[in-house]
């Protein structure tokens, strides 16, 4: 509420509307109840996004597995549902999307909301191959991370945790790049 003049445009759209339902979103973590979900709980990476890929011929090398550098060593510690780690490598999805757009919409003829839109359903797409393919692997190797309709639920719950901690970040040190995470966070709860 504080930094509400550093934004304009859709962002500023986004963020009153974030505004209007912090309620609800707060609700949405007070009265999340991870005691009912069936899933193992593993030890996770704890920061997982795709500054931690090593990407090297034909292989891929996961680096970095200290956690969340704002975490306790005492919560990095503790056991977490493998989706927390896929809903950190989703946001970097998001973020990986707007990054091209941020960087080069000069080389595009669109205006920018036309390649938000763009962006958009290109970072779905990138979502649902992913999540297609971990699931495949993940019940071929017999870990059991929940029946589908749970694996929704804690998904966008670990979403929608990660993208308010990304408005938090976004607001304070790049406001332009807000409207990453307030569209994430608007889709989620849409």
């Amino acid at each position: 509420e504080n930094n509400l003049h550093k934004l304009k445009g859709m962002s500023l759209e986004l963020a009153n509307e974030f505004l209007e339902r912090k309620n609800d979103i707060r609700k949405r973590f007070v009265k999340f109840d991870w005691t009912k979900f069936k899933g193992e709980r593993i030890r996770v990476h704890g920061d997982y996004h795709l500054g931690q890929v090593l990407v090297q011929n034909d292989d891929f090398y996961i680096l970095d597995f200290e956690g969340e550098p704002e975490s306790t060593i005492r919560d990095r510690k503790v056991k977490q549902p493998p989706l927390k780690d896929i809903a950190g490598i989703f946001r970097s999805f998001h973020y990986a999307v707007y990054a091209v757009i941020f960087n080069n919409s000069d080389a595009y003829p669109y205006e920018r909301q036309e390649l938000f839109n763009a962006g958009e359903t290109l970072y779905h797409y990138m979502v649902g191959v992913f999540l297609e393919q971990y699931v495949t692997l993940i019940e071929e190797h017999n870990i059991n991370i929940g029946y589908a309709q749970e694996r929704i639920i804690l998904l966008k719950y670990c979403m929608l945790e990660k993208a308010v901690y990304e408005l938090g970040y976004e607001m304070n040190s790049r406001p332009l790049w807000a409207i990453i995470p307030l569209r994430g966070i608007m889709s989620i709860i849409n």
